[in-house]
């Protein structure tokens, strides 16, 4: 599985295409030019770069471990490294990429604004809030049933809860945590705009289906189906 991202986006979850400013996938805008696009390939360990149409690419880190969720600030790019259990930072062309909070457990979708970092640890069934530096990593929310997919907003953070088939929306510091969507789909990536919430039923019921709502997960209904096990989701402004 791989990650997309786009610059000027947050997103989280695998393969997820991240168009505009909000990712992941997806999120908040950080107010980085959307120049260019980046995936993780999580088999090969490599994190890549390229044109926004997809020329050019070019692998600017490598000897990764299972990177996963991607995601792209105003100067870094961040990084979950699911097998490592760390995050990674690295300027926007990869250079000087470092672990910036280790010991996590399985990380797996990351998110960004312009004041905090965000991530799922998987295994641990947690919701991680960071400075973008990594420091001060705190649990936020905990008891999820296997989160993967993480985005943000101006005022709200999103989460996809696998094994459970929810998408929770959270304040910001992870207060108020409620279920907004449920539909007993294997629940992957999700992506928020300034208007509805989106996300990738995987594997169950309804498989293979991409859902839209509104933001307090009201009106839900597919808006593509047959699709074969998507995963990340990404939606521009």
């Amino acid at each position: 599985m791989r990650d997309l991202i786009r610059r000027a986006g947050v997103t989280a979850g695998a393969t997820a295409l991240v168009l505009g400013a909000s990712a992941g996938a997806a999120a908040a805008s950080t107010g980085a030019p959307a120049s260019h696009l980046y995936w993780a390939n999580n088999q090969a360990g490599t994190i890549v770069e390229a044109g926004l149409n997809g020329t050019t690419a070019h692998i600017i880190a490598s000897g990764q471990k299972g990177p996963r969720g991607v995601a792209v600030g105003a100067s870094h790019l961040y990084w979950a490294n699911n097998q490592a259990g760390t995050i990674v930072e690295a300027g926007l062309n990869g250079t000087s990429a470092h672990t910036i909070a280790s010991g996590q457990a399985q990380p797996f979708g990351v998110a960004v604004n312009a004041s905090n970092l965000y991530w799922a640890n998987e295994a641990a069934g947690t919701i991680v809030e960071a400075n973008l530096n990594g420091t001060g990593a705190k649990v936020i929310a905990s008891g999820q049933a296997q989160p993967l997919g993480v985005a943000v907003d101006a005022s709200n953070l999103y989460w996809a809860n696998f094994n459970a088939g929810t998408i929770v929306e959270a304040n910001l510091d992870g207060t108020g945590a409620k279920t907004i969507a449920s539909h007993k789909g294997s629940m992957f990536g999700v992506a928020v705009n300034a208007s509805h919430l989106y996300w990738a039923n995987h594997i169950t019921s309804p498989v293979g289906t991409i859902n839209e709502a509104n933001l307090d997960g009201t009106s839900a209904k597919v808006i593509a189906s047959s699709q074969n096990g998507p995963t990340g989701v990404a939606v521009g402004p």
